[in-house]
């Protein structure tokens, strides 16, 4: 959970800076800055499309495996607290509910969903949701698409 946006779940990400050779070292730089995770520890498996936030900026999901005990330690600075959440259950397509919102006189779609005590929401529910639909774990689920 982030200390600028309180409350937010998200995962680690920031802009991209002149020390970084790609979108790639960006979000490996993020996680270790935010969450301790050494960049040797993550298998980069690739990425997801780029996601428009509602607030201007666009966001490059970058998808990796890491060690299952791999411990984390969240950055006081930027992070409030860490949680995981079981893959299974991240991409279970039927967890994500659509919201449509009007913002500036545009619509916009954003998915909402809960687990545990979190509430997980817009673009963070929206990249879990678009990698479920990547791997298309479950095709059955009726709100797949």
């Amino acid at each position: 959970m982030l200390r600028k946006h309180a409350g937010q779940v998200a995962f680690p990400g920031g802009a991209v800076d002149d020390t970084d050779s790609s979108l790639i070292a960006a979000a490996l730089r993020e996680a270790q800055e935010e969450v301790a995770i050494p960049p040797e520890s993550v298998e980069v498996i690739g990425t997801l499309p780029p996601v428009d936030s509602v607030t201007g900026f666009q966001v490059t999901p970058i998808v990796g495996i890491i060690p299952p005990d791999l411990p984390w330690r969240a950055s006081e600075d930027e992070v409030s607290a860490v949680f995981e959440m079981p893959l299974a259950e991240a991409l279970r397509l039927g967890r994500y509910h659509p919201l449509d919102i009007h913002r500036r006189g545009n619509a916009h779609r954003v998915w909402l969903s809960w687990y545990q005590r979190y509430f997980v929401w817009g673009m963070t529910a929206g990249i879990i949701r678009e990698l479920s639909l990547q791997v298309d774990s479950d095709p059955d689920d009726s709100l797949k698409r």
